[in-house]
């Protein structure tokens, strides 16, 4: 050991592992209740610990909260990123992957999914308060689009009307990210991740199930509208995989 190396003291191990713990009691007790957040009596009766003891780790329950999204959101990036070195440098096959691997995860965990994306309640009043994973993974699917955009300028549409209206606002998000692109260029992004959002969305929180038992191939027609209005070539699952 040289004398640069930092050593962490046990008494900070043991309380990283204890939070570790905490969050990981409470994402068990998430799935086993089917998305109803756990409460700090439940996660504390789990861990044979009392309530108050676990403000000695979490100030609040919301404050837990935001630190197990904070590892889900890293989960999902990593699964992400790594679908994304799957393909290389084709920038194409590289959105495809992303998006069906963020849809993958969010229908095998639909429990954390809802609590990642939940609104309504204050936890997400302030994308300044949220994870900074959640940041992150934001930033991959912009950063992939603003990719395709610079290797392969795709039409425009004409700025008028709602497209007009709402360019504004998305040029104060853009440069709030530090992404410099044509106002249209950004109204495409939003307009081609809300449509692919909201199909996740809506069929991990079981809202499409009146319309589809199976909503695979409904999701990859608005993927492949998607992909063409932004130049990529699509190519089904079967054969991007293969």
């Amino acid at each position: 050991m040289t004398t640069t190396d930092t050593v962490v003291p046990r008494r900070d191990r043991l309380r990283a592992a204890t939070e570790a713990e905490i969050r990981a009691t409470a994402r068990r007790l998430l799935v086993a209740e089917q998305g109803q957040p756990p409460t700090l009596r439940g996660i504390a009766r789990e861990m044979g610990m009392t309530a108050p003891g676990l403000y000695r780790y979490y100030a609040s329950l919301d404050d837990l909260l935001l630190a197990l999204c904070d590892d889900l959101f890293g989960e999902v990036h990593g699964v992400v990123t790594a679908s994304l070195d799957a393909h290389g440098d084709d920038l194409g096959a590289r959105m495809l992957a992303a998006v069906r691997t963020f849809r993958r995860w969010a229908l095998d965990h639909p429990a954390e999914f809802g609590l990642m994306f939940r609104s309504g309640d204050g936890l997400w009043a302030d994308p300044d308060d949220g994870c900074e994973q959640s940041r992150r993974f934001a930033g991959l699917f912009l950063e992939l689009f603003v990719g395709l955009w610079e290797a392969r300028p795709f039409p425009l549409p004409d700025l008028h009307g709602g497209v007009a209206a709402s360019c504004g606002q998305l040029a104060a998000f853009a440069r709030g990210a530090g992404v410099d692109l044509p106002e249209p260029a950004l109204w495409v992004f939003a307009n081609s991740w809300v449509r692919l959002y909201g199909v996740v969305c809506m069929e991990a929180l079981g809202h499409l199930r009146f319309m589809f038992t199976d909503v695979g191939p409904y999701f990859e027609a608005e993927l492949e509208q998607v992909a063409r209005s932004i130049g990529v070539a699509y190519a089904p699952p079967a054969a991007a995989q293969g």
